[in-house]
């Protein structure tokens, strides 16, 4: 039996409360590692109050964020054509997510995709990541 899972869900009301009630079956039978994949994600839809933004996923369930997939036509190409979206030439912003979803998973310490600004440079990365260390 495992001793971890990933829940998988998407930001809609019924999906979440799908997740809530897979993520107490496996609190019931004894698997407490749990983490969360929001898949789907659209933040132009979060900016207009259209969808439920992932934090807000988050906290209502109450589980750890493993990764963040955004909205990508390119995954409905990918399947159809039974190609893996991260094995392609041309990365996407939903294959990157994957990817370091999948780093995350098995321990390393990726970034989360930044869906709101997705393409900043390495260098505003560090910035945020040096300011934030100083506040703390």
């Amino acid at each position: 039996p495992a001793r971890e899972a990933v829940v998988v869900t998407t930001p809609e009301i019924t999906a979440i409360r799908d997740a809530d009630r897979v993520a107490g079956l496996l609190e019931a039978n004894g698997i407490s590692k749990v983490r969360l994949i929001v898949n789907r994600v659209r933040a132009d839809m979060i900016q207009q109050n259209d969808m439920m933004s992932v934090q807000d996923v988050q906290e209502m369930l109450g589980l750890a964020l493993l990764g963040v997939i955004p909205e990508d036509r390119n995954v409905i190409v990918s399947t159809n054509r039974g190609e893996p979206l991260v094995l392609q030439k041309n990365l996407t912003l939903s294959g990157i997510a994957f990817e370091n979803a999948g780093r995350r998973l098995v321990g390393s310490q990726d970034f989360l995709v930044n869906i709101a600004q997705p393409y900043k440079t390495f260098g505003q990365r560090m910035q945020e990541l040096f300011q934030s260390d100083s506040k703390a």
